[in-house]
């Protein structure tokens, strides 16, 4: 079972974001304030999930993290709207603080569902083929460019990793990302 993690340098600010998301039904398994809570939970629940983290912790820039924890965890970094330059150039997903409730659900549940999706739903529609690949795929990416902050090619490459690490075909991810 995947965790949700919500990091964040200011204890407040992180306990709303794991009650919105807590409210939504999701489960979030921890709240840390520092790099170092955040880096010791991952490690000890290797089985992944989402991390939903500011770009600054107490002790550290949190956007080291992804490469220090590894291919388990997605990472929804909540950005400043100062720093929106540097969304593009993250290869994780992005949010431009003030946040939409439903843009943060949407994300993580986005996430979470990479992950952990095996639905026959997509496998039902894939065998059916009443769709234009492509078009799907292109809108998915869309979707992602839009809410995320994303370039296109980060887009793409997004969806390209996704498709490698869990063993699925890309029109398989932009179905899950459009909940088809």
């Amino acid at each position: 079972m995947s965790s949700i993690l919500v990091a964040n340098s200011n204890p407040d600010y992180a306990r709303k974001i794991a009650a919105v998301l807590r409210a939504a039904g999701s489960n979030v398994s921890c709240v840390c304030t520092t790099g170092a809570q955040t880096i010791d939970f991952a490690n000890r629940h290797y089985h992944g999930g989402v991390i939903v983290c500011s770009s600054k912790l107490r002790d550290m820039s949190a956007l080291n993290l992804p490469e220090i924890i590894g291919l388990n965890y997605d990472f929804l970094f909540l950005l400043k709207s100062e720093q929106s330059n540097i969304s593009g150039t993250l290869s994780c997903a992005s949010l431009i603080l003030p946040i939409n409730r439903m843009d943060l659900i949407s994300s993580v549940n986005m996430l979470l569902n990479l992950s952990d999706y095996t639905s026959l739903t997509v496998k039902k529609k894939l065998a059916q083929g009443d769709f234009d690949e492509k078009q799907v795929i292109e809108q998915a990416k869309n979707r992602i460019m839009e809410r995320n902050h994303f370039t296109e090619p980060q887009a793409h490459r997004f969806m390209q990793k996704k498709s490698m690490n869990s063993g699925k075909r890309m029109i398989e991810i932009a179905m899950i990302i459009l909940n088809m």
